[in-house]
């Protein structure tokens, strides 16, 4: 597992924190680790991608490592939310709001936070099926299995600048996914598609996707992980760790009472159970211009 350079506190055991982990520079200075974060992420794109079993199904030889990874990259770069907003973040010094409101690379950032920290592995791929299908992507943002404790995990994922917004918005995902007419409509295609492409899964893991099984059992098992990346103040008041951590904290249990207060009203509130993922970053324009470069650079290497 490679997550040596994300840091990761939980405040509740379904409240979840994670930061770019700090280290000394050359001048001995305190400083994030972004290269080297950014380096561990990219290893989850070739899976994020086609998915783990159709990745190293492609893998024949060694050279064939190089292609898949080329080909993933290649897939990332021309998601349509990424391909559209690249061009502001590479060449532009003023970004429309809009795209400050758009979640691109979160949903890698996602399915890393739960392959390495939950050792949920995805079921499908939706960037793999977009373009083998030619149909739109599934709603959630991550279809997961924890095939040892036999939980299926469905995330949505927001990298905002404002992490109110991010929580707000979740949360709309939230009252649309998680009601009879979205579970029918989608648990059909998730079923269709582990179909399609041949994964194999126990009787439990079958029955769970089976578009005919009740929601109260599928509800039962499964867990719901909602990511909100977001601007943090903490960065603005470094001072060592320490101090960092503290102030992010006051800033979690805000952040953690608007969803808790805004969950309540969901009429399935009893039954759902929802994780809460906090990504904190010190600029998010920052990071996804970062990430951007970086996609860039290695869809053409």
């Amino acid at each position: 597992m490679s997550k040596n350079h994300t840091e990761h506190f939980a405040t509740k055991s379904k409240v979840h924190t994670f930061y770019i982990g700090f280290d000394l520079n050359n001048d001995g200075e305190l400083c994030q680790r972004k290269s080297k974060f950014y380096d561990e992420l990219f290893l989850d794109i070739t899976s994020f991608a086609f998915g783990s079993d159709n990745a190293m199904s492609r893998i024949e030889t060694p050279q064939d490592i190089l292609k898949v990874q080329r080909e993933a990259f290649r897939k990332m770069y021309n998601i349509p939310e990424i391909c559209e907003a690249r061009e502001y973040y590479l060449d532009s010094d003023c970004v429309e709001d809009k795209y400050l409101k758009k979640g691109e690379f979160g949903e890698l950032i996602l399915y890393h936070f739960l392959h390495e920290y939950f050792n949920a592995d995805a079921l499908i791929s939706k960037i793999y099926f977009k373009d083998s299908l030619g149909v739109a992507a599934h709603g959630f943002d991550a279809v997961h299995v924890d095939s040892k404790n036999k939980i299926l995990w469905l995330g949505e994922s927001k990298l905002y600048s404002s992490g109110n917004s991010a929580i707000d918005a979740l949360i709309k995902d939230l009252e649309e996914h998680f009601n009879i007419n979205f579970f029918d409509s989608e648990f059909t295609i998730i079923d269709n598609r582990v179909h399609d492409s041949g994964i194999e899964l126990d009787d439990f893991m079958k029955s769970l996707i089976n578009p005919e099984t009740k929601v109260l059992k599928k509800l039962s098992n499964i867990n719901i992980a909602l990511f909100a990346g977001f601007d943090s103040n903490s960065f603005s008041h470094f001072v060592d760790e320490k101090s960092f951590k503290s102030a992010l904290e006051i800033e979690i249990e805000k952040l953690m009472v608007r969803a808790e207060n805004k969950i309540q009203t969901h009429p399935w509130r009893q039954y759902l159970n929802i994780y809460l993922f906090l990504f904190a970053v010190d600029s998010k324009r920052n990071l996804v211009k970062d990430l951007h470069l970086k996609l860039k650079g290695a869809q053409q290497a």
